[in-house]
């Protein structure tokens, strides 16, 4: 009888622990970190981006960390969302993990996707952080780029098309696209989005 209890008993413990293994992940290999101030109370918060290198796909997860009074940081977004796994279909999709900054309360996320040199902006507000403004810098492949602008709290999209090593305008487009509500860090996925350009 005393063995049939600490078998159940050692089942027990060894099914909690891997339903508590289960819950944290596989996300153990880290990527990147960065510090600075993100809600504007002049403590240092932090982001680490993680990739799980047990899933084939090799996904990558954001967190992101308020610093409290007490010195503890207090995990405020995880996403997986945001940022394409390194292996979306089987195969290496091609694409840097995105380098992230954090400048003047914002958190910025840099990215070359094929041809495209992109940077989306995230602001803390109203308790999420939302996507403000993305720019993009695109080669055609062969000798013209276009700049684009797009800044979602006006809705005010500019595009400008320059010649390879050039600053001469050849082409300048403005357009009108109101995005409502934001776009929140949690649920955007930056590499799968209509608003990329």
């Amino acid at each position: 009888m005393k063995k049939i209890f600490l078998l159940i008993f050692a089942l027990v413990q060894i099914s909690i622990y891997l339903h508590a293994q289960k819950l944290k992940g596989n996300f153990t290999y880290p990527v990147r970190t960065e510090k600075g101030d993100l809600n504007s109370d002049g403590l240092t918060d932090k982001i680490i981006v993680t990739m799980d290198t047990i899933n084939k796909t090799q996904p990558l997860r954001l967190q992101i960390f308020f610093l409290k009074p007490n010195g503890k940081y207090l995990l405020n977004v995880s996403t997986e969302k945001l940022i394409e796994p390194q292996y979306p279909n089987g195969k290496y999709c091609g694409n840097q993990i995105p380098n992230f900054d954090i400048k003047d309360n914002c958190l910025y996320m840099i990215s070359e996707v094929k041809e495209n040199h992109l940077i989306h902006k995230f602001k803390f507000n109203n308790g999420n952080f939302e996507l403000q403004n993305i720019s993009s810098v695109a080669w055609d492949g062969k000798n013209l780029t276009t700049e684009t602008e797009f800044n979602l709290l006006t809705g005010k999209r500019i595009e400008i098309t320059k010649a390879l090593g050039s600053e001469k305008i050849l082409k300048k487009t403005i357009k009108k696209n109101t995005v409502k509500p934001l776009p929140k860090i949690n649920t955007f996925s930056a590499f799968n989005s209509k608003l990329n350009l």
